[in-house]
């Protein structure tokens, strides 16, 4: 019996012990191990104690005084076996049962709290706790910053998800994560960490790293795949306009050496700010030259005109045009000695009307009636032609409204004047006599609205001064009347004149001498410089005088129609007739031109109401020598006639038709 009693006496006093065990383990083994100097000791001791707090919460989970007890120990620093993650772990386990304190876990606390700092003497333990847990966080998050290691940092971020030091270790974490990625220097290395971590402070030194290194890839293979891939994967990045550019460089190589329109048009198309984009555009050109050239056809012609309208280019095709439709249209002609035979065609567009003179070098003056683009107003087309009859430039000249041109001549200083009907509007207003004037070199020097309804012919003195003859309408009647003007050098109106014969002045003629001669339907005349009648002839009813001109024995020849027929008249310059002469041509429609010829006679040009352009040459007797007919499917107009030299006529004539076109060519008489 004695044996059990003292049994249960040494069990009781083993309880009491275990039950005193956590607050002695503090005063013994953890102080000792704080005091110790040597590491052995301190190992020792933490260990020891942290074995006998394990075995206190063995036998009760909740035991503060044991979990404050393991947090210490775990967090001591000199503790070579210190691990923050658990003494947090512990010591939050024990703020959570702090109120299962006893007395002597109190006192053995807060002989702690004293070690620690003697200030927190007399503190509750509450209010000590909250230090604690400051001093073990700032423990936990030396250690983690200090061994930047990537375990520690997730494994903070996992545990203590609620730390108010979340924000700093998630970014230890990252920017651990971001060293990786840098130190594998690969697209994938970079791209995991920024899909992994999106909201990193690391992310834009990321995507730049990463779009560096991808560029340096993408310009090692030196492929437009590659560079096309770079630009589609990173079109924020800094080097994708050097990639676009080198993109541009590369692609318009691939194209050039294709050389296929379709092809340019599309790199042009995807490449629009490539610096290539000039040459592209010149290469372009070339292409549709020689595609137009190889052809051989209008609408290639077309297609590179509408394109290019200037430079050498738009020359050469320009004459390429104007000789394939200048032989498309002359296919129809009788065959004849035609040294040239162009058709002139603006921007597909109907051209018609205007004239044909000649400089002192040669240069033909070709002028046409043509709208600038479609749907707009009429202008006056000028177009420079070499002895071959190839375009050397061309010049548009017009004023807000309708504009034509019915007349150009060529000064003695090579000087243009070009005159007719200016600022019409069709079926409303019926505009105003117009005078146009370029130097030799093409410069404007006036353009001049005059004082009557149109200019039908004029001709200029020797010193630049201009008389122009044509008609105005009487209100009162609606019928024409005969008007002439003579202006200046600088445009200025010098006299104007209506004679009360005569409804219209149709020819304007000047002599060297500066005598004028006028073909104004059944009545000319001759007139001084100040428009005084010197001489005038009143012809028969049936006869209607349209053109005058000279030959080269100094004689006016007048030319009309009589009866539908052709007629002329040669006077000297006293007025005495030389000669005179019919010529059969059924429906004429009136003389246009009358030019002379190296053999002493006159061509007399017109057009009769069937849509021919008749030629008629008289010499010095008055007899015909010789007619020419032309004509197209749909008809042509005469505009004009210049000498050529020898027995060379230049002729400029409208193609009609629903398309109506300019055609200029140089035939023998």
């Amino acid at each position: 019996m004695r044996t059990i009693y003292i049994a249960l006496f040494i069990l009781v006093l083993a309880t009491a012990v275990s039950a005193q065990k956590a607050s002695k383990v503090m005063s013994n083994a953890v102080f000792s191990g704080m005091d110790a100097k040597d590491q052995a000791t301190i190992d020792k001791e933490m260990g020891d104690a942290i074995a006998d707090f394990m075995k206190v919460l063995s036998k009760n989970d909740n035991d503060a005084m044991a979990q404050f007890g393991l947090s210490v120990a775990y967090s001591f620093d000199a503790y070579s076996k210190h691990d923050y993650f658990e003494a947090w772990k512990y010591f939050k386990l024990a703020q959570n049962n702090i109120a299962l304190l006893t007395d002597d876990d109190k006192l053995a606390m807060n002989e702690y709290f004293f070690k620690q700092n003697k200030n927190r003497r007399g503190k509750t333990i509450e209010k000590n706790m909250e230090l604690e847990q400051k001093l073990v966080e700032e423990k936990f998050i030396k250690f983690v910053r200090e061994e930047n290691n990537l375990e520690y940092a997730n494994k903070f971020l996992t545990v203590f998800p609620d730390s108010r030091y979340l924000e700093n270790v998630t970014h230890i974490r990252n920017y651990i994560e971001f060293r990786k990625a840098e130190d594998a220097g690969t697209i994938d290395a970079y791209n995991a960490f920024l899909s992994k971590y999106p909201d990193a402070a690391q992310v834009k030194i990321a995507q730049e790293q990463r779009n560096e290194v991808a560029y340096k890839i993408a310009i090692g293979k030196n492929t437009l795949d590659a560079l096309s891939e770079y630009a589609k994967n990173y079109p924020n990045s800094f080097q994708v306009e050097d990639v676009k550019k080198r993109m541009g460089v590369m692609a318009y190589d691939e194209a050039a050496k294709k050389r296929d329109i379709q092809i340019l048009d599309n790199y042009m198309a995807e490449y629009p700010n490539s610096s290539k984009m000039p040459d592209a555009k010149i290469l372009k050109r070339q292409l549709l030259f020689e595609r137009a050239k190889s052809i051989n056809s209008m609408d290639a012609y077309n297609q590179f005109v509408a394109l290019y309208p200037e430079g050498d280019m738009y020359i050469d095709i320009f004459n390429l045009k104007a000789s394939a439709l200048g032989e498309s249209l002359g296919s129809n002609f009788p065959m004849d000695n035609y040294t040239f035979m162009k058709g002139f065609d603006n921007q597909q567009l109907n051209d018609y009307g205007g004239d044909l003179g000649l400089r002192s070098t040669g240069e033909m003056v070709v002028v046409a009636n043509t709208p600038k683009s479609k749907g707009e107003m009429t202008d006056s087309w000028l177009i420079g032609l070499n002895a071959e009859g190839k375009m050397n430039w061309n010049k548009m000249l017009g004023n807000e409204f309708d504009d034509q041109v019915n007349r150009v001549v060529v000064s003695a200083q090579n000087e243009i004047y070009v005159a007719g009907i200016t600022n019409a509007i069709k079926d409303s207003i019926p505009g105003k006599g117009w005078i146009f004037k370029l130097d030799s070199q093409g410069k404007n020097v006036y353009n001049r609205i005059l004082e009557c309804s149109e200019i039908m012919d004029f001709g200029v003195y020797a010193d630049g001064r201009t008389l122009l003859g044509g008609y105005t309408i009487n209100p009162a009647d609606s019928m024409p009347k005969n008007f002439l003007t003579k202006v200046g050098i600088g445009g200025k109106k010098l006299w104007e004149r209506c004679y009360s014969k005569g409804a219209m002045v149709y020819g304007v003629a000047i002599q060297p001498d500066n005598i004028a001669f006028i073909a104004a339907g059944n009545w000319i005349f001759a007139i001084d410089e100040n428009g005084y009648l010197l001489w005038d002839k009143s012809l028969a009813e049936n006869q209607i005088a349209t053109a005058v001109g000279f030959n080269n024995m100094g004689q006016v020849v007048f030319s009309g129609i009589q009866n539908e027929n052709g007629f002329a008249l040669a006077f000297d310059a006293l007025g005495n007739k030389a000669w005179e002469t019919v010529f059969e041509r059924k429906q004429l429609t009136g003389i246009k031109r009358i030019i002379p010829l190296a053999d002493l006679s006159v061509v007399c040009g017109g057009t009769t109401l069937d849509g021919k352009v008749i030629l008629t040459k008289i010499d010095t007797t008055g007899k015909v020598a010789g007619n020419k007919e032309f004509t197209l499917p749909n008809g042509l107009s005469l505009n004009g006639m210049t000498p050529l030299g020898g027995n060379f006529v230049g002729i400029s004539a409208t193609a009609l038709g629903e398309k109506t076109d300019v055609l200029v060519f140089k035939v023998s008489f």
